[in-house]
């Protein structure tokens, strides 16, 4: 059985050995990364397509350090139990080893490096389902002719519509852009129209590429889920979710299949910040997480995905 005059002799060397936690008391261990150590592409999809990607992150950094983790551990024990005091003592059986290592990691613990991977940068796809869904989104593209006569007017679920309003535009003004080539003064409205033009493909879904770090996606995540049951993908506009976020004006957003491999020129000019209610989000999952990748059909650099694109995060203020 261990002493208080061992337990303190135990301490001591923790105190010397390891940093402390104020708040809990404990001594810890931390282990620290290089600059540039990242999880990897893949890991990255995997953490956001879990079911809990909370938990998930966490799995992958303990897998990542096991052993490091491990070797952290033994070599404290062992610089503990080659103290004289500490040694003799388990020679005379005043205590065991087991004693011993069960004081230290009842007070002792190894820092994992969560904080630096959670600051890690990601390259994001927010897709945008404003009813659209329900046509394969094939009417981001109208007066095509995909099913053989020329439409008449632009469906009310089509996204680039939701967005033309967003941008303070009429459903008679985007007709117009988009049919005669009208444009007025508008930047948004001309590029809108050559982005439809440019399209390679008929499933076209509003996208906005985003940089942000992972902690970030994580928030976002979350404030999503936590409407999750109020909202339904099939009817967005009738769904009860009530939370949003702000993209800012100088996104790179633009028209992308993901299905298909293909899309428009994603160079939609955006005149003033985005509110996008989180009913209206179908995935924010990382570039290649729903199929081809941006970068693998455009070859672009991770540049184009904007870095501070979203200014705000609202979660809906009850849980659904």
């Amino acid at each position: 059985m261990l002493t208080n005059e061992l337990k303190t002799k135990i301490t001591d060397i923790l105190e010397e050995e390891c940093s402390k936690d104020k708040t809990s008391g404990f001594f810890y261990s931390e282990i620290y990364t290089d600059y540039n150590d990242e999880l990897s592409s893949k890991s990255i999809l995997e953490i956001c397509q879990a079911k809990n990607p909370h938990e998930s992150f966490d799995e992958k950094i303990m897998e990542m350090y096991e052993d490091y983790e491990f070797n952290l551990k033994i070599e404290l024990l062992d610089k503990i139990l080659k103290n004289e005091n500490i040694a003799n003592a388990i020679n005379s059986k005043e205590t065991t080893e087991n004693e011993i290592q069960d004081f230290i990691y009842d007070h002792h613990y190894i820092k994992l490096p969560y904080e630096h991977y959670l600051n890690q940068d990601i390259y994001v796809n927010i897709i945008l389902n404003t009813g659209d869904l329900n046509s394969d989104f094939t009417i981001n593209q109208p007066f095509a002719s995909w099913d053989g006569k020329d439409d008449k007017i632009i469906d009310n679920d089509a996204a680039i519509l939701w967005l033309s309003r967003q941008q303070g535009y009429k459903k008679s003004e985007l007709t117009n852009a988009i049919r005669n080539q009208k444009f007025g003064k508008s930047r948004f409205l001309a590029s809108l129209y050559q982005e439809i033009a440019n399209c390679t493909s008929h499933m076209n879904c509003l996208t906005f590429m985003i940089q942000m770090s992972l902690k970030q996606w994580l928030e976002l995540y979350d404030a999503i889920e936590k409407e999750k049951k109020l909202n339904d993908r099939y009817f967005p506009r009738r769904s009860k979710g009530r939370g949003f976020m702000i993209i800012d004006k100088l996104t790179t957003c633009g028209l992308y299949s993901p299905w298909q491999g293909a899309g428009g020129c994603l160079e939609i000019a955006l005149e003033k910040d985005v509110k996008i209610p989180f009913r209206y989000v179908e995935s924010i999952y990382p570039d290649g997480g729903r199929g081809y990748s941006i970068y693998e059909i455009f070859g672009i650099c991770h540049s184009a995905w904007s870095p501070n694109g979203i200014k705000e995060i609202h979660a809906m203020k009850k849980a659904a």
